[in-house]
């Protein structure tokens, strides 16, 4: 789960780059990202927490 919450975290840190050097993406494309990404990472953290999930 650690791989995939660091690839997860990885795009949402290029994501909110990529502004910075000038390559724009439509705001609902990178909204839709970022958003997704916390929602996986908030939900596999939940399910490894209440153990319904391996490690």
């Amino acid at each position: 789960m650690a791989k995939t919450t660091a690839w997860l975290i990885t795009l949402i840190g290029v994501l909110w780059v990529l502004p910075l050097i000038n390559v724009n993406l439509p705001a609902n494309v990178s909204n839709w990202l970022i958003g997704l990404s916390f929602l996986v990472i908030g939900i596999t953290k939940l399910l490894r927490n209440y153990k319904l999930m391996k490690r």
